[in-house]
C-alpha cells in the first residue's frame, strides 16, 4: 500500500514554504522557536515539576548517569502529566535507576514541528538537543513520550546521533520482571490498553505494556482495534493544536465510546503524555465519567507497589 504520511509531510512543507499554513500552527512554530517548547514557558521551568519530589534529580549534563531521561514537553509543563512525571521518578528511584534529566537544557524534540512541515525549526531543535546530549555522559536514553522516542531514535541518527533510546515502558517491564519493582500480582482490574501511534505502528511496541499490565495481575480486554490497528486520539501531527470543529465527534470521544463498549472495563490505560491530555477530556465531554478512568501505566504500577493510604500525593 501507499504510506501515507510522508506524502502529508511533504505537502506540508510546501504550505510552510508558500506561507499558507494554518494560522494557529503558525502561531505554535513561533511559540517554539522562541522559548525551545510548546507551551511557551520560560525554559528554566522545564525541571520545575522536580521540586515537589522528596530527592533530588541529577542534572546529567553535569555527572555521569546510567539513564537519561529526556522528559519531552507535555510531561514537563502540562500539570496532569506532571503527575505521571513525578511518579515515574518515584519508581526509579524505589528501584535504584541512576538517572538524570537535562533541565534547561532540553528543547522540543521537534516531532510535530517536522509533522507541521516546519523542516527548518526541526533541524534547529535537533542541533540543539544533540549537541546537549553529545556532552553527556550516560549508556541509555529513556523518554515517556512517544513522540520524542520515534524522533530520537528513527531521525536524529540522520543527523548525527547515534544512541539507544527506549520508552519508559521497556524500563519499567525490566524493573518489574528483575526484581527490583515489586509489584507482581498486586492489582485485579480489569482494563483496556490504547496503543499509541508512535509508539506502536511507527516502533513497533505493543509487547511492554501488555506484559506489565499482566504482571500487575489485571485483566487485559483488548479492544477492537488494538495493536498496528490501533486508533489515534487525534493530537498528533501538530492536531492537538488546532481547535476542534463544533458539533463533530472528535476521535478520541470514538475511542472511549469503543472502550466503555467493553463488558466490565473499569479503566483505560495509556503510556503517552498526549493521550493523558486528549482522553481525559473526552472521558468527560462524551459523557463517560462514572463509566471508566483513565491511568497512566506509571500510576498503576505505583498503585502496586504502595497502598493507597501510603501513596505519595502528586
Amino acid at each position: 500500500g501507499i504510506e501515507q504520511a510522508p506524502i502529508i509531510n511533504q505537502l506540508r512543507r510546501r504550505l510552510v514554504e508558500e506561507g499558507e499554513l494554518d494560522a494557529n500552527l503558525q502561531s505554535v512554530l513561533q511559540v517554539i522557536h522562541k522559548s525551545g517548547n510548546s507551551f511557551g514557558e520560560n525554559r528554566r521551568k522545564r525541571g520545575r515539576w522536580t521540586q515537589e519530589l522528596e530527592f533530588q534529580v541529577k542534572d546529567a549534563r553535569k555527572e555521569p548517569v546510567d539513564v537519561l531521561w529526556f522528559v519531552g514537553d507535555y510531561a514537563s509543563f502540562d500539570p496532569r502529566s506532571q503527575k505521571v512525571t513525578r511518579a515515574l521518578a518515584r519508581l526509579f528511584q524505589e528501584a535504584s535507576v541512576d538517572f538524570g534529566i537535562l533541565y534547561d537544557g532540553e528543547r522540543n524534540s521537534g516531532n510535530d514541528v517536522r509533522r507541521i512541515g516546519e523542516e527548518g525549526l526541526f533541524e534547529s531543535l535537533a542541533e540543539q538537543n544533540i549537541a546537549t546530549i553529545e556532552k553527556c555522559e550516560f549508556n541509555r536514553i529513556v523518554t515517556s513520550d512517544p513522540h520524542s522516542l520515534n524522533t530520537l531514535r528513527n531521525e536524529y541518527p540522520d543527523l548525527g546521533a547515534s544512541w539507544t533510546v527506549a520508552h519508559h515502558t521497556t524500563l519499567l517491564r525490566e524493573l518489574i520482571e528483575s526484581g527490583r519493582l515489586d509489584v507482581k500480582g498486586r492489582l485485579s482490574y480489569r482494563v483496556t490498553y490504547h496503543d499509541p501511534c508512535h509508539l506502536g505502528r511507527f516502533n513497533g511496541e505493543y509487547d511492554h505494556p501488555r506484559r506489565i499490565l499482566e504482571l500487575l495481575g489485571c485483566t487485559l480486554v483488548e479492544m477492537p482495534r488494538n495493536r498496528d490497528n490501533s486508533f489515534c486520539c487525534g493530537a498528533g501531527g501538530g492536531r492537538i493544536w488546532i481547535p476542534d470543529t463544533p458539533g463533530q465527534e472528535r476521535p478520541s470521544e470514538n475511542r472511549i465510546r469503543e472502550a466503555v463498549s467493553l463488558p466490565g472495563v473499569e479503566l483505560f490505560v495509556v503510556s503517552c503524555p498526549k493521550d493523558v491530555t486528549m482522553y481525559e477530556d473526552a472521558i468527560k465531554t462524551s459523557g463517560n465519567a462514572e463509566r471508566i478512568q483513565l491511568r497512566e501505566l506509571t500510576e498503576l504500577i505505583e498503585e502496586a507497589l504502595v497502598p493507597a493510604t501510603q501513596l505519595v500525593p502528586a
